[in-house]
């Protein structure tokens, strides 16, 4: 753990912004487990992970918010992921670890079970099938003998609503959030 109460992350070299689809070039997925399931987020939409804190409530926040943290001066919206993710609900553990990631036009927390580090990935063009696709799948990557779950950051935070129309900014509205 860093003296900041972060957690180091190893950082492989990225190609561009982690974010492409080209057949042959890498991507950087920093990889977390929510009910013993693995999944990822692009490097370049996380800034940090911290141990878990106590969640404060928001009011008149979207059903998919479970609240706000004080991280030093900021204001952050926590993302109920388990909800997002239809995994079964719990309260937050002192042993989670909160994943802080920069979605459009806000900073949000990600309480997941554990945050496993990152991987660096040859980019998998093909999108899950949209007959099995969840809506906040980016794509799906295999493992070995497992998968990896890639979502799709923006998604989680506004659903099918656009960042300017969102419940959540709006709850946020006239809060000093950064």
């Amino acid at each position: 753990m860093q003296s900041d109460g972060s957690l180091g992350l190893a950082e492989p070299a990225l190609t561009g912004n982690g974010a492409e689809d080209t057949p042959g070039s890498s991507e950087t997925w920093v990889l977390f487990v929510v009910d013993e399931q693995k999944y990822g987020l692009l490097i370049s939409e996380v800034e940090r992970i911290v141990r878990a804190v106590e969640v404060k409530p928001l009011p008149q926040s979207p059903p998919h918010v479970l609240g706000i943290i004080n991280m030093q001066g900021r204001i952050l919206p926590v993302i109920d992921l388990r909800r997002c993710l239809q995994r079964p609900l719990r309260d937050i553990q002192p042993e989670d670890h909160f994943i802080i990631a920069a979605a459009p036009m806000v900073t949000v927390v990600l309480p997941v079970d554990a945050a496993l580090g990152s991987l660096q990935v040859v980019a998998v063009s093909a999108a899950p099938d949209e007959r099995t696709r969840d809506r906040y799948l980016r794509k799906i990557i295999p493992l070995g003998p497992e998968v990896l779950y890639a979502l799709d950051l923006e998604r989680l935070v506004f659903g099918d609503e656009t960042p300017e129309d969102s419940a959540l900014v709006s709850a946020l509205a006239g809060m000093e959030t950064e």
